[in-house]
């Protein structure tokens, strides 16, 4: 009998991509995937650490999966990812249920570490050189078979003050375009339709290389792979989103009139704490052209609230931004402390109930923007995805989706009425017919 292997990820789609790549590897060495834990012979929890609320998830879900070493069949349980990498002491003494530890550049090391432990003893694996040519290795996409993320580089090197990414992840190591395409062709081959790029930072894509490498060039290979019908952009950082770029996203038909811009604030004072290499100046000129691009474009961004030090009047400055800007998609969250960070140690740390307060101020401004939004699609036609068939209680049929412009995850749906024979995984054409603060509803063209 095959040994079943059972799996939690949490945090990023980068995280997720290293999650199916240990799963691949698995499967490959004949072991079974189950969606049952308490069937599972052996649990991965691929851990997250960005904010305190995902060390909490990830320490919370290490201990629920100890559990099932008691009421389950688990005999081994694996922990890796950036909690992983961080806490690696802390993890092993602390909770002595936890087999097998995984650093961030050792997830290619699974099968190896699996066969150490069976000899006996807890096993740490930390690494210091991750996995750059990811199209050799199998993979097995979580994700529903039309859409799949590709993560086109490893780390981050810019150093913000609040994050600690760079310390788990280390500098940013951009893979070859070659490399990149390869494997967004053997996902192209196995169907998928959609592929969602990512990277800690896509537009610093390939400066590290030294050798004219940039996410532009990148591209202009990705919409050329054949079976790829939209091509996603995230974490588009605006310091090194180019006019190339923009012309680029604007005139390919394969790439999504959409762009990701995490942008974490706009005022000069918590931007030069925060060490972005950006100014309000800059980024305002940056989303200024890009509204003006000769065609309509979508913008997302993240933002935080309650960085140390952050003035009512620089609390205010950002509203402001928001309501001059009106995103047409924003997420926000509160600043919490990074152990080892240098924001950590900054005077004029925000208190809890103010952070709050904020961060709900800017919710309700964004839903009131994001329903007018909405409320000015209506009319409009849009191509959607469609990812599941619905019944209604009265009987009638409904197909949710997601148009070119709403990403997977983390912005609405879209709901289409009398969807006929669709079915997941079709891109069809829709009219919008209504629209609320964060779904639309439209009808098949």
């Amino acid at each position: 009998m095959k040994t079943k292997i059972g799996f939690i990820s949490l945090g990023c789609s980068k995280n997720l991509v290293d999650t199916e790549m240990m799963l691949g590897l698995l499967r490959e060495a004949g072991y079974e995937m189950t969606d049952s834990l308490e069937e599972a012979d052996m649990i991965i929890v691929n851990t997250c650490t960005f904010i305190e609320a995902a060390k909490e998830e990830s320490v919370n879900s290490i201990l629920e999966a100890a559990e099932y070493k008691k009421t389950g069949h688990c005999r081994r349980l694996i922990v890796a990812g950036c909690l992983s990498q961080q806490f690696q002491k802390q993890l092993a003494d602390e909770i002595p249920e936890i087999d097998i530890l995984v650093g961030t550049n050792s997830w290619q090391h699974i099968i190896e570490t699996i066969r150490k432990s069976e000899k006996g003893g807890q096993v740490l694996c930390f690494e210091d050189a991750p996995c750059m040519n990811t199209e050799h290795m199998p993979r097995m996409v979580t994700t529903p078979g039309y859409t799949s993320y590709l993560k086109i580089a490893e780390g981050c090197s810019n150093g913000c003050t609040f994050c600690y990414i760079p310390y788990v992840r280390g500098p940013m190591r951009s893979r070859s375009i070659a490399s990149v395409a390869e494997e967004a062709g053997q996902l192209a081959d196995r169907g998928v339709k959609e592929l969602n790029v990512i990277a800690q930072d896509s537009s610093c894509y390939g400066r590290d290389l030294k050798d004219g490498t940039t996410l532009a060039g990148l591209l202009s290979q990705l919409v050329r792979i054949e079976g790829i019908h939209w091509i996603r952009l995230f974490y588009l950082y605006p310091t090194y989103f180019t006019d190339e770029l923009l012309d680029l996203i604007c005139h390919e038909k394969k790439i999504c009139k959409y762009v990701d811009i995490p942008l974490q604030h706009i005022s000069n004072g918590v931007l030069r704490r925060m060490n972005r290499k950006d100014t309000k100046e800059s980024i305002l000129t940056l989303l200024r052209k890009i509204r003006k691009a000769p065609v309509k474009m979508t913008i997302r961004t993240t933002l935080m609230v309650g960085f140390p030090g952050e003035t009512e009047e620089e609390f205010q400055e950002l509203c402001d931004f928001i309501k001059e800007i009106r995103f047409d998609d924003l997420g926000v969250f509160m600043y919490s402390p990074q152990e080892g960070t240098p924001a950590a140690v900054m005077e004029g740390q925000i208190p809890e109930d103010v952070k709050q307060a904020r961060y709900h101020e800017i919710m309700s401004i964004q839903a009131k923007i994001s329903e007018e939004n909405d409320q000015d699609c209506i009319g409009q036609t849009a191509e959607a995805l469609v990812e599941e068939i619905m019944e209604e209680e009265n009987g009638k049929m409904l197909a949710k989706g997601r148009t070119s412009f709403q990403a997977p995850e983390v912005d609405g749906n879209v709901y289409i009425e009398n969807p006929g024979a669709l079915k997941p995984g079709n891109f069809t054409t829709v009219r919008i017919t209504d629209g609320y603060a964060y779904d639309l509803i439209a009808e098949k063209i």
